[in-house]
């Protein structure tokens, strides 16, 4: 049953049976899915940004990401997203994985990438988003922020934790 309709997500109430034969009940954020991307300035250097997250009333350090556009593809709402939000544009966009950020109680699909050969364009935050700014980092020291919380956004841990063991980042 749909409880809510907005702009980008719905919500719906599900009334499923278990494995066990027992009723549940389970509510689903539906979402059309999203990309995520961390982009490497040089070799060892990555870029994140400060974001105000509402969600959990705070500054992050996250990487670049986004909502997929009706009929656009992951790639192409990846590289959409890093110019957006970082001014620069992807030579080279890399698939690295696909997650799901909380299969709890989202049906959200993100697609992560790795953009390197970056060319310095120029940002056009949405006006809803609340970018605070733009660090470039080195990957062991974005690695040390993730260790000790610093960085507690699930889909920057995981790219950055793909990365620091190289493969398929090489």
């Amino acid at each position: 049953m749909l409880i809510y309709s907005g702009i980008k997500i719905n919500v719906r109430k599900d009334e499923i049976i278990l494995d066990n034969g027992r009723k549940a009940v389970r509510e689903v954020i539906e979402h059309p899915g999203s990309s995520a991307i961390i982009p490497f300035i040089s070799e060892d250097e990555i870029i994140l940004i400060q974001q105000y997250r509402h969600a959990v009333k705070e500054t992050i350090y996250e990487i670049p990401a986004g909502t997929l556009d009706k009929g656009e593809t992951f790639a192409a709402c990846a590289a959409r997203e890093l110019e957006e939000e970082t001014g620069y544009r992807a030579g080279k966009l890399v698939p690295l994985t696909i997650i799901y950020p909380s299969p709890g109680i989202l049906s959200e699909t993100m697609h992560l990438f790795k953009a390197t050969y970056l060319t310095k364009t120029k940002t056009n935050h949405q006006d809803d988003e609340s970018i605070k700014g733009i660090v470039q980092i080195k990957l062991r020291d974005a690695f040390e922020m993730v260790k000790n919380g610093a960085i507690k956004d699930a889909k920057t841990v995981c790219c950055i934790l793909i990365c620091i063991n190289k493969s398929p980042c090489q």
